[in-house]
């Protein structure tokens, strides 16, 4: 009997100790309130960044997890934020300039680029992330995170507005970011903690790294999240967006009959606008709606008796379907 209570005791320590490894292994970032002003210029050359909240001591999840980034490639990040927004900077070093990998490929195309991003979850509840990265040639990438859906969770059809700018050097880029509270969701609450990861991309060996540690043997990017504690008084602005449009066309085609002209135009306009009710409900009214720039459907020819069936590309319907894969309800 005593052999067996001593096994179970041996059980509970090892499963305690085993669950507080697992606590603590989180990263944890004072927050830095800042006062001062900074330039989104892609240098970090601002008074303000001396005083920002250090991030460093990137580790490897791909290919090698758990390596620690070699001195001459690491990583120096800095974080802060104001009464309008957070500022995010650092230092991507690289051993050459010819080591950076930089491609223009447009707004929210990963191509073949080195890049720098970071996550927040803003409500520490580990299932709505905001990503924003960008890249040595300061092409911005943005997607909302949560657990699950295609592509990983990440949806890049969602985009906000805010700043940014990089800057090669001959030993690595260096990049800012300015992220107003309008480009993000977040609390009331006067003391806020986010969970928080940044990760960077070297294209040219294929070595992606965080700050606070990934497993990939574990399902997700928001359950492995540092923790960003302290923030305080800061408050989620009014969100009104009107975006209005102006669209012509013309249109050819060879009628060649009397009365009829072979060449026609017309003009279209119209607006959306999107109310935030609350940190939960937003309003979203379209006037005139004109699709003419959403991608087409492909043209598929079908021999199956099977139909075919098209993803919807309209944004004012795909906007917030990835509400329907949480929690796996749907």
């Amino acid at each position: 009997m005593n052999h067996k209570t001593n096994l179970l005791v041996a059980g509970m320590l090892l499963l305690t100790l085993f669950v507080n490894a697992q606590t603590t292994s989180r990263k944890e970032l004072q927050a830095k309130r800042t006062t001062q002003s900074v330039k989104i210029d892609g240098l970090i050359t601002d008074a303000a960044w001396k005083d920002a909240a250090l991030m460093t001591d990137l580790v490897e999840f791909r290919p090698k997890m758990g390596a620690v980034e070699a001195h001459d490639v690491r990583t120096e990040t800095y974080l802060m934020y104001n009464d309008e927004g957070i500022f995010f900077g650092g230092y991507c070093y690289e051993r050459t300039k010819d080591s950076i990998a930089k491609e223009l490929s447009g707004r929210d195309g990963f191509g073949a680029n080195d890049y720098i991003g970071i996550i927040f979850d803003t409500y520490f509840d580990k299932l709505n992330g905001f990503e924003y990265f960008v890249t040595p040639l300061n092409e911005q990438w943005d997607a909302k995170m949560s657990p699950g859906g295609d592509n990983g969770g990440e949806d890049f059809t969602w985009n906000a507005v805010w700043k940014s700018g990089a800057v090669i050097h001959n030993d690595g880029w260096s990049f800012e970011m300015f992220i107003p509270y309008s480009a993000i969701r977040f609390g009331k609450k006067d003391i806020q903690n986010w969970g928080l990861n940044i990760t960077r991309r070297r294209r040219k060996t294929e070595q992606q790294s965080t700050w606070n540690p990934i497993d990939i043997n574990v399902n997700g990017f928001l359950t492995q999240e540092g923790l960003w504690a302290g923030i305080t008084n800061i408050k989620p602005p009014l969100r009104l967006q009107f975006s209005p449009y102006f669209s012509t066309y013309v249109n050819h085609y060879p009628y060649n009959k009397p009365g009829i002209e072979n060449t026609t135009t017309s003009f279209n306009g119209g607006m959306d606008v999107k109310y935030g009710i609350n940190q939960a409900f937003t309003l979203d009214v379209t006037l005139i709606p004109d699709f003419g720039q959403v991608q087409s459907d492909n043209h598929v020819l079908n021999l199956t008796p099977f139909e075919v069936k098209y993803n919807e590309n309209r944004p004012f319907f795909t906007e917030g379907t990835e509400l329907f894969n949480k929690g796996n309800l749907f």
